[in-house]
């Protein structure tokens, strides 16, 4: 073959191979990019250890071929975000199953008192929601990828203290909804419901007396200056459960192989990057607190008996309606509690 002939064959067989190396290439360089609507401050911990890693695991994940990306703003309050995903108007969400407490019933199982610690709580919510509760069927119009909780919530109080039933009288506190407001209104406080950003406007303008948060929440919604005093009880007065969820819409924008694979490293991966981080983060607020002196006050046990018996009331009425649709509300509580080594 003439050297001219060899010449045009190569650059055939070159052209043909460029032609079928195009859409590859083409994949690589435009990936299924997610937003994740975040409402946490960008320079929380739990964004920092939680929702960050996350997301850039999930890009070494598919080799780029899903990208996920934080917004630098929300793209509303938070207890819209369940909304926002299921409408497709977000690709991903975080929320808290709080916000619409109707919604997920079965999730109830790890919002009570005295579940324990950030990092053992978490986990056993997971387990038994997620697969004992099948906690796929109340996340309705998403798809689930991830379930967690944060660390125990106690109360911060302003120019107020804790000593006995009598104190929680005329108390304006802070809560996300659900259990722990009725809880709060059982024990004479009054429910002040809010977004948690405009807790420390409230707190500076004498608006609440306190909030119900999570020690992590203290620095990361700005709060420290203000607080005064803060009530625990042994594993938190109450728990907040969470979920992470990608719209249907985004969800078929990724391929089923990738969506697969995303779902199964999340379910196994989100929960304990939510224990370390929130974990972690409750220790070093707890550590601020002491550094600026604020009493930290653990309910003594009388007054942890009375909460016990006002908590046992809305356990057992869950585990009522639990019975309804076939399902163990008590065990699942009690088996719970074991896993997180709460008493």
């Amino acid at each position: 073959m003439a050297l001219a002939d060899r010449r045009a064959v190569v650059t055939g067989a070159l052209a043909g191979a460029a032609t079928l190396a195009a859409p590859s290439i083409l994949r690589a360089q435009s990936p299924t990019v997610l937003n994740l609507s975040s409402w946490l401050p960008s320079a929380s911990l739990i964004t920092k250890n939680l929702f960050v890693p996350w997301a850039n695991d999930i890009n070494a994940l598919t080799e780029g071929r899903v990208v996920v990306e934080l917004l630098p703003k929300p793209l509303g309050p938070p207890p819209a975000h369940q909304g926002l995903v299921q409408s497709g108007e977000a690709d991903l969400v975080y929320s808290l199953h709080g916000y619409t407490q109707d919604a997920f019933l079965r999730a109830r199982v790890g919002q009570f008192s005295f579940l324990g610690d950030a990092y053992s709580a978490s986990h056993a919510f997971s387990k038994v929601y997620g697969k004992l509760l099948k906690a796929d069927e109340e996340h309705e119009q998403m798809t689930l990828l991830g379930l967690f909780q944060h660390g125990p919530g106690v109360l911060m109080l302003k120019d107020k203290t804790i000593a006995d039933p009598n104190d929680y009288q005329g108390l304006r506190i802070r809560t996300s909804g659900g259990y722990i407001a009725s809880l709060i209104e059982d024990l004479g406080a009054t429910n002040v419901p809010m977004s948690p950003v405009a807790v420390r406007e409230a707190l500076v303008n004498g608006e609440i007396d306190g909030v119900a948060f999570p020690y992590e929440a203290g620095p990361a919604f700005n709060v420290m200056d203000q607080i005064t005093f803060v009530s625990e009880v042994p594993g938190g007065y109450y728990n907040a459960t969470w979920f992470l969820a990608v719209s249907e819409q985004a969800a078929s924008k990724i391929d089923p192989s990738d969506l697969a694979s995303i779902q199964r490293y999340s379910h196994e991966t989100v929960h304990v990057l939510a224990a370390k981080a929130f974990d972690y983060a409750d220790y070093l607020a707890h550590e601020d607190f002491v550094q600026r002196g604020v009493p930290i006050e653990r309910t003594s046990p009388a007054l942890t008996d009375h909460i016990k018996k006002l908590a046992a009331a809305y356990e057992q009425e869950w585990s009522s309606r639990l019975a309804e649709g076939g399902y163990d509300g008590e065990r699942a509580l009690a088996y719970t509690r074991r896993i997180a080594g709460a008493k």
